[in-house]
């Protein structure tokens, strides 16, 4: 009977002492991440133009209208297209989410460290038992330091955050100057067209003419020559199309079929040389990059902080109890103090005091930098606004002189050198007239960027990009 009640009691310890390994396992283990297996998808098929449109529209929150294609994509459609859908912003928004992870790993407390051992006897001394010992530590340094490394942590999650959005806008920026350029190359090629079909029959005609004898082989060649030229600057035109083509896809994200539709941008609005003046003044207070500077320099001074906290002696705070070979049970209160006679941290806090200093000339360098671009941006609309003037005050003339050179080369009264080289002229400078509006557009894109000209749904879309790559 004994025997059995000492059978009963052993083992009652034995499932008591299993049970509360269990249960301190599954504490430990309750807040741990499981390991999933993600392989990576073996091709992707990038969606048409119509299917990301039909896309966009169904997130109403996004969209601050339907787009269609049928009317038209305006420079604002395909932007908002950009936002939604670009691959570079969903591979920076997955950056985005790193930098977030790493600063919130950076403000969490450090751990406790629990330690335990065991000691046999070797010998066999009377009255020997097996001695253990078993305790709990912290580095008190970790609570000193801890608050400058939140701010720290609290700076990078808002430097990330800003270097996003900067990114969201220099995407929609590209979209709009992607489709600004395949606007006028588009316009160009159409002028080219006509001119090349109009080419192709005067060199039709010289030839018959020549071999029946009523035109001399020099009309003939330089109508011929005309021609090539013509064909040369439609293919070069072609390939322009083809590039800007294929960017603004790869940009969007969509299949390379797919073609714009852009409607008229007529003329682009230009900012006042007060606004310009007024939103210079505040662009340190405005710009999402030069902003995200500052959050980084915020972060390094959180930093140098806490390298100075750290330079002093670190403090381990520990308790442990014990039992030796002999039966006897002790308590016990362990300090730990580093001694700082060689370290001291003084590398680590010439690191945050350097790169403090590096941070600071970044900071200065960018915004003396973004009052250049701005002010070379204005000089390079009033040089092409000059220019834009000059052509159109003289191109009608020149058109109505064309027009009477024509009637004088087709009754025989002008040679047609003199004739080609007016016709030439007349054609480049319609060409360079359409350069001179896509630079104008492009110079106020940019100026509307640089300056963080934008209405409000604009900004609400691209300040919530985040919300938008987690659907």
């Amino acid at each position: 009977m004994k025997r059995l009640s000492k059978f009963i009691n052993s083992t009652l310890h034995t499932k008591i002492g299993n049970f509360s390994i269990f249960l301190f396992t599954s504490f430990l283990s309750a807040g741990c991440a499981t390991y999933v297996a993600q392989p990576l998808p073996i091709k992707h098929v990038p969606i048409d133009l119509a299917a990301l449109v039909s896309q966009a529209n169904h997130s109403p929150a996004f969209m601050p209208r339907p787009i269609s294609l049928k009317d038209g994509l305006s420079l604002g459609d395909v932007a908002n297209l950009a936002l939604f859908n670009s691959p570079i912003l969903k591979v920076d928004y997955e950056q985005y989410r790193v930098a977030q992870a790493s600063a919130d790993n950076l403000a969490l407390l450090p751990d406790p460290q629990l330690f335990a051992s065991i000691d046999n006897p070797l010998s066999n001394s009377p009255g020997a038992v097996n001695a253990w010992s078993t305790g709990i530590g912290y580095d008190l340094n970790a609570l000193i330091t801890h608050q400058s490394i939140v701010d720290v942590s609290d700076n990078q999650r808002n430097q990330a955050k800003l270097e996003l959005l900067w990114q969201a806008w220099q995407v929609t920026l590209q979209a709009k100057l992607l489709s600004v350029d395949l606007y006028y190359t588009q316009k160009k090629l159409s002028l080219a067209t006509d001119m090349i079909g109009m080419y192709e029959q005067r060199y039709q005609q010289s030839k018959n003419g020549m071999i029946e004898g009523n035109v001399t082989l020099e009309t003939n060649a330089t109508d011929l020559s005309v021609l090539l030229d013509a064909y040369s600057q439609t293919s070069i035109l072609q390939q322009q199309y083809n590039q800007y083509s294929h960017q603004l896809q790869k940009l969007l994200g969509i299949d390379t079929s797919s073609q714009f539709p852009l409607i008229d941008l007529g003329e682009p609005q230009e900012m006042s040389a007060s606004a310009i003046t007024s939103r210079l003044l505040s662009i340190d207070k405005v710009r999402p990059d030069l902003l995200a500077l500052r959050a980084g320099y915020a972060a390094q001074e959180a930093n140098l902080r806490a390298a100075i906290l750290a330079q002093f002696p670190a403090f381990n705070l520990g308790i442990s109890t014990s039992k030796d070979t002999g039966g006897l049970r002790t308590n016990g209160f362990n300090i730990g103090i580093t001694l700082p006679l060689f370290n001291g941290n003084k590398g680590n806090i010439l690191i945050a005091q350097t790169s403090r200093t590096q941070l600071e000339e970044e900071y200065r360098t960018r915004l003396q930098q973004a009052y250049t671009d701005v002010n070379e941006l204005i000089q390079l609309n009033s040089i092409i606004s000059i220019q834009q003037a000059r052509f159109n005050k003289h191109l009608p003339t020149m058109e109505d002189l064309l027009a009477n050179a024509k009637k004088a080369y087709s009754q025989g009264d002008l040679a047609s050198l003199s004739f080609i080289s007016a016709e030439s002229t007349w054609f480049a400078k319609k060409l360079e007239l359409l350069d001179l509006q896509r630079n104008k557009w492009r110079t106020q894109l940019s100026l509307s960027l640089l300056l963080m000209r934008s209405d409000e749904t604009s900004n609400k879309q691209a300040t919530h990009i985040n919300v938008l790559y987690q659907r």
